[in-house]
C-alpha cells in the first residue's frame, strides 16, 4: 500500500533535538562573525569548510553588505556634521564629536544584527536540505548525529513522497533515539569514572601480583603497607566487578543505537531513489525498528540507575 502525498514537510531548528538546534544557532553566531575575521587568519581545510557552511546557511542578507556600509557611513557623516555645527556654535561641547563615528557604527551592528537574527528566524521555521547536512558540518558531529542529519536530509529531499505527519512522526522517534544515545555517553562516562576506567581484569593482576610480592617481604612495617594496599584494591576489584557488565551493557546500547540511526539513513536512501511514492511497509519498518531500540534503551538506563544507587547507597 502506498501513502498518499500531503502537504509538503517542512523541518526547522524548532523541530530537531534541542541540544542539537542550540549548539547549531550558537554556530551560526560565529559563522556570522567571521566575516570580521576573514583576512585575518590562515587558510586551513576546516576553516574553509566552515566557509562553504556559512555561505549556505547565510543566504542573502536582509540587509546587503553595501547597504550596511553606505547607511553607516552616511549616518556617521551627518551626524559628524550636525555635532560640528553645534560645537562650533558653543550648544554642543567638543569631546561630542565622536557620536558621529559612535552612532555609524551602532548603525552598521544593528543591521548586521538584523540579518543574523533573521536567518536565526528563517532556520527555526524551515530548511533545505542542504542547510541540513551545512550545519552538520559545523558542530563536530557525532558518527550517531551524522546519522540523524543524514535522516532528516534525505526525509527533506524525499519531499511529496512521504507524507508530512508520517515525517513528523519519524523525526519525533529520531529525536528520543539520539537523545538517548546522548544520555547513555553521560552513563559510559560515570561508569568508567567510577571504575577509574581499569577493567575488573586488570584490577585482579594488580591483585595476585601484590599478594605474590607479600610473600616474599618479611618486614612487617612492609607487610602492612603492601596488606593496605591489597584491600584497597580489593574494594576496587568489587566496583569494577559490580559496574563492569552495566557499562559492557551502555557500550553495546550505544553501538546498536547507532547501527539503527545508520540504517534509518539506508532506508531513507533507498526510497530517495525508488520510483513513485513511498511504501507503507518500509515506513512501518523504520518506525518499529526505532521504537524497538528505544525500548531497549530505557531498560538498559533503568538498570544503570538501578546499579548505581545501590552503590552509592
Amino acid at each position: 500500500m502506498a501513502i498518499e502525498s500531503g502537504a509538503r514537510m517542512k523541518i526547522g531548528l524548532c523541530d530537531i533535538d534541542p541540544n542539537i538546534a542550540s549548539r547549531i544557532r550558537e554556530m551560526l553566531d560565529y559563522l556570522r562573525t567571521m566575516e570580521f575575521q576573514d583576512h585575518h587568519n590562515p587558510t586551513t581545510p576546516e576553516r574553509d569548510a566552515q566557509i562553504a557552511a556559512r555561505n549556505i546557511l547565510q543566504r542573502t542578507d536582509m540587509v546587503p553588505f553595501a547597504a550596511r556600509l553606505a547607511s553607516s557611513v552616511g549616518v556617521g557623516f551627518l551626524t559628524l556634521f550636525l555635532v560640528a555645527g553645534g560645537i562650533n556654535s558653543g550648544a554642543i561641547p567638543g569631546p561630542m564629536v565622536i557620536a558621529g563615528p559612535a552612532l555609524g557604527g551602532l548603525t552598521y551592528w544593528f543591521s548586521w544584527w538584523v540579518n543574523k537574527q533573521q536567518r536565526v528566524d528563517d532556520l527555526d521555521g524551515s530548511m533545505t536540505s542542504e542547510e541540513v547536512r551545512a550545519s552538520c558540518s559545523v558542530i563536530n558531529a557525532t558518527p550517531s548525529e551524522t546519522s540523524y542529519f543524514e535522516s532528516i536530509a534525505l526525509m527533506l529531499e524525499i519531499g511529496s513522497q512521504l507524507d508530512a505527519r508520517t515525517g513528523k512522526d519519524i523525526l519525533s522517534e529520531l529525536n528520543v533515539l539520539i537523545a538517548q544515545a546522548r544520555q547513555l555517553h553521560v552513563h559510559r562516562d560515570n561508569l568508567r569514572a567510577a571504575i577509574n576506567a581499569e577493567s575488573a581484569d586488570a584490577l585482579v593482576t594488580q591483585r595476585e601480583e601484590l599478594r605474590t610480592k607479600l610473600s616474599r617481604i618479611t618486614d612487617e612495617a612492609a607487610r602492612r603497607a603492601i596488606e593496605q594496599s591489597i584491600e584497597l584494591l580489593e574494594t576496587r576489584c568489587q566496583v569494577a566487578q559490580t559496574l563492569q557488565p552495566s557499562l559492557e551493557r551502555v557500550e553495546a546500547q550505544q553501538e546498536v543505537i547507532q547501527q539503527t540511526l545508520a540504517s534509518v539513513q539506508s532506508s531513507l536512501a533507498r526510497m530517495k531513489v525508488a520510483p513513485g511514492v513511498v511504501i507503507a511497509p518500509d515506513i512501518a519498518e523504520i518506525q518499529s525498528s526505532i521504537l524497538e531500540v528505544t525500548g531497549q534503551t530505557r531498560a538498559v538506563e533503568q538498570a544503570v540507575q538501578e546499579v548505581m544507587s545501590i552503590r552509592s547507597g
